[in-house]
């Protein structure tokens, strides 16, 4: 078991308010993530279920130092998924004060359906799915619903 793998397994097993704790300090001014919605020509998007939470969620992660949410959005699409796509189109922000976040939601729309190939340290599935057909975490059903429902490309959110 690697280094990495037992990290995430006992994050995991962390209660939610000392997961935030553990993210303050890796990360002690604000989060700034990368959130990818990326569908296929069916329409379906890609979903992901992590090893570490039990809701679903879409292809994301933090930026690296000195990275862009631009980099950051492709890098953890191919790390997370093996789908690899550049220059994807930027449709949002999320801000969470409470958080200390900052969501850069990205959008495209494949011209076919890839083969995924996950990478089983944070990913244990991936699936093309339709809304509503797998239970997805607060913070993906925010990002969706701000997609699919056209809501403001810049709003605050005051989620816990």
């Amino acid at each position: 078991m690697s280094l990495k793998s037992l990290a995430l397994k006992i994050y995991k097993a962390l209660p939610v308010f000392v997961q935030r704790k553990v993210v303050r300090v890796l990360y002690p001014g604000y989060v700034v993530a990368a959130k990818v919605f990326i569908t296929n020509p069916e329409g379906k998007f890609l979903a992901v279920k992590t090893t570490y939470a039990k809701d679903w969620d879409i292809p994301s992660g933090h930026c690296d130092p000195g990275e862009s949410p631009d980099d950051a959005a492709s890098r953890e699409l191919w790390e997370e998924t093996g789908v690899k796509v550049d220059n994807m189109q930027q449709f949002g922000v999320i801000f969470n004060p409470v958080l200390k976040s900052v969501q850069v939601l990205f959008t495209h729309q494949l011209k076919n359906t890839p083969e995924l190939s996950i990478d089983n340290l944070e990913i244990s599935d991936a699936s093309w799915v339709e809304r509503d057909e797998v239970e997805l975490n607060p913070y993906a059903i925010e990002a969706v619903e701000a997609i699919l429902d056209h809501k403001a490309s810049y709003w605050v959110s005051f989620r816990k």
